[in-house]
């Protein structure tokens, strides 16, 4: 868009003596809050006399409360430019928007009737297309629009509902009357969005919440479920409905993740569906199980890369096939972007009377195109009062002035203009008081048997500039929730109760190969960072003890164990003796912060977040949390190493410990658990292989290490009650089946998992992985420690060495096992073992 002449920011002016005061608000734009005379509207009054109520020190502090709740739920858009792979968190404002009845009724009858002209216009134009034969639509409209998919002609779903879910962003000009500023009909953004503000304010403010008569949103997803349900004749035990999201990488995974959880459908992405034989399928560890509706998120154009011919992630090959054959119910229809065309709306007037026979009830914001030779000519007089801009796409900056009439002249159906916006203003508090922010409303209607039905409710976009509130930068905006107050006593209400013939139907445990990946991945990712980071805590334990380098004869057997993990450099080969002390600490805080190094413990914990949002639908809201904790580490080089460490260790703790008690012991338990199993293993043999000259020949201060960062030195203590000898010490961790740091423990655990995985047909034969750890945890069973010395080159220590060594590849072996019989499915996974030199399919 070009630079044209709009409101500025809203400046700042002195605290006044009351929190609400309508002069610090601009006179040219409609005032949400106050009437003309400056005093609050009526239904602004039981929020104000609340605020007013509460000290300011007070309301920082909720709003404090706010924002650290937006963290530990992790509301967050996913800037695509952002290198720290963080995203941007999700503001909320804690001062909602109420909306009185009568005034909402107006607006949702407006929506409404703009929901249904919209639909009628796809039918046509995805139809017959007589709006095009009768001159109502231009061709170049059509034709030439992106939005508009020549895959998806002729198509009609299931009943003959082309748009079944809409979004609109609302404003209100000076006038006080709503218009229409943006549709949107493809993928609407913004609705888990909603759900999260209306959860977050009715904790903050929950006296206010639940004293004020405010309509619930609850009702319109279930609304939205069982309309899915009836539309497409869904199973209503056990409707096959999943919910199709672009991945972690999409800006808004946080709400898809969200919506699945609350709505109950699974979360998937591209590669876990598959079209055989027109019917879609989800690829999980059993086989394949049908699809019956797909609530996508991702974009028209990366629905199907077959029938689009184009190379686009996220999509699935036949998908445009089945649903013209009526074998899936998609929401919304692929196609249905024809509705963002952002020039569509300036013939909706037009295309209203004749379609519905009605006047547009709710206006559009005005515009002119410059496919019509007057209205070119019109804006290209006025370049410098309105906003020049893409007329077939969102996104898109229009060539600068001296451009502009060739590029018109060339293209000229490419182009649009509109005059400034002026959105009303709304208080927000910001810095111990309450300041003007301009806003517009999102607002969303579902198709029902009826026709549509809109959530009584939205999401309020708020900003200091006009520039930013009506952008695309979500993660520079604000929010707030929509309250629309009820004339009558609302009733409580809860989605749980209303689905809950549907979830007490569903049976067994199996899921998608692409979550059981990362499951497993998330699984070793977390043992191999506390593995890391206990280690580590046991030298930085050493060095802040007044013990010289040279005075701790333990030191090399840790470093040791540090390179053969590639946390720190080689030895050089002509050292002798340890490093200096400053040197030393160099590479340990490298191994810590060294964000460009796979093996150290920054980079080990993202890559445990990234593995947790690629299943953030099957976590808790409390491991969750725990997994946001570990975004402050990498923020935390100044300070103790140690008190980092253990900070984090606690972090680990204590996801491990919330996965133990709210995971269900279904497959996704399995995967993740066995995760842990093969990496514990594999760090506890290789601890053990790599200390076995060290071991021996500085047994006291080497085998408390060793017992230390094997976390059993407290077990080994209680257990033995004698001085730290070599043989006892192996036996605790390599024999004892009880002690849960054991070799023995992991594989007796590994055995016991695979005995539950799905399997082909009736049980006749072991499978390889169930005769791998057999023969794995027969190996450990049988081993005999009795009468190991510590004499270097001996008998045992000799076979005991090659036994570690041998057991380390059947774990490898036993991890590739796995991956190549149950997950083969997944066309290619993100993970990969620098560490223990497993290579990863």
């Amino acid at each position: 868009m070009n630079d044209i002449h709009q409101p500025g920011p809203i400046r700042p002016r002195p605290a006044p003596a009351s929190l609400f005061n309508a002069a610090d608000f601009p006179e040219h734009a409609f005032r949400e809050a106050f009437d003309a005379g400056g005093s609050p509207r009526g239904h602004w009054q039981p929020v104000t006399a609340a605020l007013e109520a509460i000290a300011p020190e007070e309301l920082n502090q909720r709003q404090e409360r706010v924002r650290r709740m937006r963290h530990e739920d992790g509301a967050t858009f996913n800037p695509f430019d952002d290198p720290s792979g963080r995203g941007t968190p999700w503001a909320l404002e804690m001062i909602p928007l109420p909306i009185p009845a009568g005034e909402w009724a107006e607006v949702e009858t407006g929506l409404v009737q703009r929901a249904l002209l919209l639909e009628r216009i796809l039918a046509d134009v995805y139809g017959p297309q007589n709006l095009l034969k009768e001159g109502l639509l231009p061709a170049e409209l059509v034709y030439a629009n992106p939005n508009f998919l020549h895959a998806c002609h002729g198509i009609v779903p299931a009943g003959k509902r082309f748009l079944t879910y809409y979004a609109a962003d609302l404003y209100r000009g000076s006038d006080g009357r709503f218009q229409v500023l943006r549709d949107y009909g493809a993928n609407p953004a913004g609705l888990g969005y909603a759900l999260e503000n209306r959860i977050v304010l009715s904790r903050v403010f929950s006296e206010l919440y639940h004293q004020t008569q405010i309509r619930r949103l609850a009702p319109f997803f279930q609304t939205l479920h069982r309309s899915l349900i009836q539309r497409a004749s869904l199973r209503h035990q056990d409707p096959g409905i999943v919910l199709l999201s672009p991945g972690p990488e999409s800006r808004i995974y946080f709400e898809h993740a969200l919506l699945s959880r609350y709505l109950g459908y699974p979360l998937v992405e591209g590669e876990d569906l598959t079209v055989r034989n027109g019917q879609v399928f989800l690829k999980k560890l059993a086989g394949l199980e049908p699809v019956e509706a797909i609530v996508r998120h991702i974009a028209d154009g990366a629905s199907d890369p077959f029938a689009l011919r184009r190379e686009a992630a996220g999509g699935v090959a036949g998908l445009i096939q089945a649903f013209r054959e009526q074998r899936v119910e998609i929401v919304n229809p692929i196609g249905s972007g024809f509705v963002d065309t952002p020039v569509l709306p300036l013939f909706l007037p037009e295309l209203c009377r004749r379609l519905t026979g009605e006047a547009l009830r709710l206006e559009s914001h005005p515009g002119w195109w410059c496919g019509r030779e007057d209205e070119r000519r019109h804006v290209l007089a006025n370049p410098g009062q309105m906003r020049i801009g893409p007329a077939m796409a969102r996104t898109g900056a229009a060539p600068q002035l001296h451009d502009l009439t060739a590029a018109m002249a060339a293209a000229p159906h490419l182009f649009m203009a509109r005059p400034p916006v002026a959105p009303a203003t709304v208080p927000a508090w910001d810095q111990g008081r309450v300041r003007p922010r301009y806003a517009l409303l999102r607002v969303f209607a579902c198709a029902t048997e009826q026709g549509f039905a809109v959530m009584p409710g939205g999401l309020a976009i708020t900003a200091a500039d006009v520039a930013t509130v009506t952008g695309e930068t979500p993660e520079l905006q604000r929010s707030k929730d929509i309250w629309v107050l009820s004339d009558q006593p609302v009733e409580p209400f809860s989605l749980m109760s209303g689905l809950r013939t549907v979830a007490e139907f569903r049976r067994g445990s199996d899921l998608p190969s692409r979550v059981a990946d990362h499951l497993l991945w998330l699984g070793r990712y977390l043992e191999r960072a506390e593995g890391l980071v206990r280690l580590l805590r046991s030298l930085f334990r050493r060095l802040a003890g007044e013990a010289g380098l040279a005075d701790i004869p333990e030191l090399a057997y840790l470093l040791d164990i540090l390179r053969a993990e590639n946390a720190i450099p080689p030895a050089p080969a002509d050292a002798a003796g340890p490093p200096r002390y400053r040197e030393l600490t160099t590479q340990l805080k490298a191994a810590l912060f060294q964000k460009e190094r796979p093996e150290t413990v920054v980079a080990i914990l993202k890559r445990v977040q990234e593995a947790a949002r690629n299943v953030r639908d099957r976590l808790s809201l409390d491991a969750w949390r725990a997994i946001n904790h570990l975004d402050g580490f990498a923020d935390n080089q100044t300070g103790d190493p140690l008190e980092l460490l253990n900070d984090t260790l606690f972090t680990l703790s204590a996801f491990s410990g919330l996965a133990m008690e709210s995971m269900t012991r279904g497959l996704g338990w399995r995967f993740m658990d066995m995760g842990r199993r093969v990496e514990r293993a594999l760090n506890q043999t290789a601890l053990i292989r790599i200390g076995l000259i060290p071991l021996c020949a500085e047994s006291r201060g080497a085998l408390e290490a060793l017992l230390e960062v094997s976390d059993s030195i407290m077990t080994y203590r209680a257990r033995y009650r004698t001085s730290f000898q070599l043989a006892p010490i192996l036996d605790l961790l390599l024999l004892d089946e009880s002690n849960p740091k054991s070799l023995a423990f992991q594989l007796s655990q590994l055995s016991a998992h695979v005995e539950h995985l799905p399997r082909p047909g009736d049980r006749r034969f072991a499978t390889p992985e169930e005769r791998m750890t057999l023969e794995m945890l027969t190996a450990v069973r049988l081993l005999d420690l009795t009468g190991l010395r510590c004499d270097e080159g001996g008998e045992k220590s000799t076979s005991l060495a090659a036994f570690l060594h041998t057991m380390e590849n059947r774990l490898k072996a036993f991890a590739q096992q796995i991956t190549a019989h149950y997950l083969s499915r997944v066309l290619s996974t993100p993970h990969f073992s620098a560490i223990r030199g497993t290579p990863e399919p």
